[in-house]
């Protein structure tokens, strides 16, 4: 059976349109997974301070934006253990610009503490030190 070649064009334009398809991907998006009041719950809530060590991980997306819990230590843990949950700032991007508050907070460094800028999520930054 011979093709004749405005079946072949059909086809060779259908092969590409699906190859072009698998190219163009969307730009990744952050799905929400916190509300408002999962951040305050968040905030209220009393946990134990990591034994050493700083760590930190994302508990999830608010407005698109990663949230970070983070355990800030010094050379006395978990006695001198600072908690906080705090925006992931794109480097493209301004605290302001996604919609968090800019708050300085005293963090433990060896003996002492110095204050370091986070951008709080604005529901959880006008009451953040009231937090446990």
């Amino acid at each position: 059976m011979q093709i004749t070649s405005t079946a072949k064009a059909l086809a060779l334009s259908a092969l590409f349109l699906s190859l072009s398809a698998c190219v163009i991907v969307s730009p990744p998006t952050n799905e929400d997974t916190l509300t408002d009041t999962d951040l305050i719950r968040a905030a209220e809530q009393k946990e134990s301070a990591p034994t050493e060590g700083a760590q930190q991980w994302v508990i999830g997306y608010h407005h698109g934006i990663a949230v970070v819990k983070s355990f800030q230590c010094s050379d006395l843990c978990p006695q001198n253990t600072l908690r906080v949950i705090y925006y992931d700032v794109p480097t493209d991007a301004t605290c302001e610009s996604i919609g968090g508050v800019t708050k300085s907070i005293l963090v433990p460094i060896a003996i002492t503490v110095m204050p370091k800028d986070y951008c709080f999520p604005a529901v959880i930054a006008d009451y953040w030190e009231s937090y446990p």
